[in-house]
């Protein structure tokens, strides 16, 4: 099956991979490391309403998770869906997120960044943070 084989050469190893954990969750639609991983791939490729279906899934299997609160933030934010990110964001922050630096520089967000609900949640990480960024005063 020579045809297979082309067919399979001209798929990116992003779409290979994508496919491989679609077929994982088929069988497992609960397998949150599968899951994690494909939201990234999604991410990576572009496809942001699928990414942001996935990461939806993770926050109703791991709610006070930060990274995936977090995650969610950024799928709402590239889709310009800012009061859905903020929400998300914010749930990151009440779960434990505390990584400004990284916060502030995520393009992801970027679509956040002159939004007062964004500058609000940052004063409150930054006040509850033992070490304040000076970015931030």
């Amino acid at each position: 099956s020579s045809c297979r084989l082309k067919c399979l050469a001209k798929r990116s190893q992003v779409d290979f991979e994508i496919e491989f954990f679609e077929q994982i969750l088929s069988r497992n639609p609960n397998y949150v490391d599968a899951l994690r991983a494909l939201g990234q791939l999604l991410a990576e490729k572009g496809c942001y309403r699928r990414a942001l279906l996935v990461d939806q899934r993770l926050a109703q299997l791991q709610p006070a998770n930060p990274m995936v609160a977090y995650n969610l933030a950024c799928s709402h934010a590239v889709l310009q869906q800012v009061p859905e990110a903020l929400d998300a964001l914010r749930a990151a922050f009440e779960n434990g997120y505390t990584d400004i630096e990284y916060l502030l520089n995520d393009p992801d967000l970027k679509s956040l960044h002159l939004h007062a609900g964004f500058k609000k949640i940052l004063v409150e990480l930054w006040h509850a943070a033992p070490e304040s960024d000076p970015r931030l005063v």
